[in-house]
């Protein structure tokens, strides 16, 4: 499979110096290949030479777009679709560093999965610079700061399931910082929204548009990205959040677009008792489930549980199961596939998945869906 990474930057040469040089330690496998699209948005700062400077071990096209009053992201990332010679298209930001493992991970989801989306997660660094004369030599945690927060989308997959198919709000985690689709897809529904200039929603309302399309979800807890801090202003994003987001719910009046609001509480800095995005999706969450008459209460669960003895079976017994019963699985192996098969199901019923979870997180679980056949289990765990 040929792949196009296509990363828009702007005036940001010194995060995406590290993001370039961290794509030299891809490990693919031989009959893959990657290229990487880099979408310089009129940048003034001198992006251009570091970039030329950069000892790259891979296939690399600067497209240089000319600043106008229309520059923004989608129309960078636009650009770079248009540009991508690759059949899946992964979207990364420039203030990444790329985990080894990266292509390779968004590669297997889609091997023989021809309509889903694949979405990872970032992880959060410190401030702190990065030593990139050791990160050109080897990925090494040594090379950059240490990570000080995970994902916030983590938390909703940890409580809800890992099997993000199951969310009825699984659209709005198609963030544009690490996220894969076949071209042929992002084609058919338009790419990018190119009225939506400002931060926010500009990846969601794709997402949107793919989900509406049928795209199945999955979360690829493998295919990790680390962001690199630098400041950003509440206030200014707030603003954006609102204005696309007036826009947004105009183009699609739909009322699992209009319950984003719900998200107001947690973006306004002028609030002064704001949830956290946590609590504030999980609003979100359950108010779409709500109006789709599903909400996990009364439900009776079977439960279960992966092991090496009767994982090669386990496909089968799930998609029997699950056609038949509200299931939560418990998947207790190393196994990279399973996971992606059981978020590409579609059983019509409730189809929990955990990937080799703690006692606690069980326990959590068994109390949030009332199953005590989860709970007895969690105790011997």
């Amino acid at each position: 499979m040929k792949v196009s990474l296509v990363i828009p930057t702007y005036n940001s040469k010194d995060l995406v110096a590290p993001c370039l040089v961290s794509l030299n330690h891809q490990r693919l496998d031989e009959a893959d290949e990657f290229e990487v699209v880099l979408v310089d948005d009129g940048s003034t700062d001198g992006t251009g030479e570091v970039v030329d400077s950069l000892p790259l071990t891979y296939r690399i096209r600067r497209v240089y777009v000319p600043r106008t009053e229309k520059s923004c992201r989608s129309a960078a990332r636009n650009a770079g679709i248009r540009a991508a010679d690759g059949e899946l298209i992964v979207f990364v930001d420039g203030d990444q560093i790329i985990d080894p493992l990266f292509v390779q991970e968004h590669i297997r989801c889609h091997r023989g999965r021809p309509a889903i989306v694949a979405i990872g997660f970032r992880d959060y660094q410190a401030p702190g610079a990065v030593d990139l004369a050791l990160l050109e030599r080897s990925f090494t945690p040594e090379a950059f700061p240490p990570v000080a927060d995970q994902d916030e989308r983590a938390q909703v997959t940890a409580t809800l399931s890992q099997n993000m198919g199951n969310l009825a709000t699984g659209w709005h985690f198609f963030y544009g910082c690490n996220v894969s689709v076949r071209k042929e897809h992002l084609l058919a529904v338009g790419g990018f929204d190119e009225n939506i200039q400002k931060w926010s929603f500009e990846d969601v309302e794709l997402g949107y548009r793919l989900h509406r399309r049928g795209l199945a979800f999955v979360h690829n807890l493998y295919s990790r990205v680390y962001h690199q801090f630098h400041p950003e202003s509440d206030q200014e994003r707030y603003a954006d959040w609102r204005e696309n987001f007036e826009y947004f719910t105009s183009k699609h009046p739909e009322l699992e677009v209009r319950l984003q609001w719900v998200l107001d509480s947690y973006f306004d800095p002028g609030r002064t008792s704001r949830p956290s995005w946590f609590d504030a999706y999980l609003r979100f969450e359950f108010a779409c489930r709500a109006v789709a008459e599903r909400l996990p209460i009364g439900h009776s669960y079977e439960v279960l549980v992966v092991d090496a003895d009767n994982l090669d079976s386990a496909e089968r017994e799930i998609a029997r199961v699950g056609a038949a019963h509200d299931l939560i699985v418990v998947d207790i192996t190393d196994d990279r596939e399973l996971p992606t098969a059981v978020q590409a199901m579609r059983t019509g019923r409730e189809l929990l998945y955990f990937k080799e979870p703690s006692p606690e997180l069980l326990q959590q679980a068994a109390k949030s869906f009332g199953c005590a056949a989860l709970l007895k289990y969690a105790a011997e765990v």
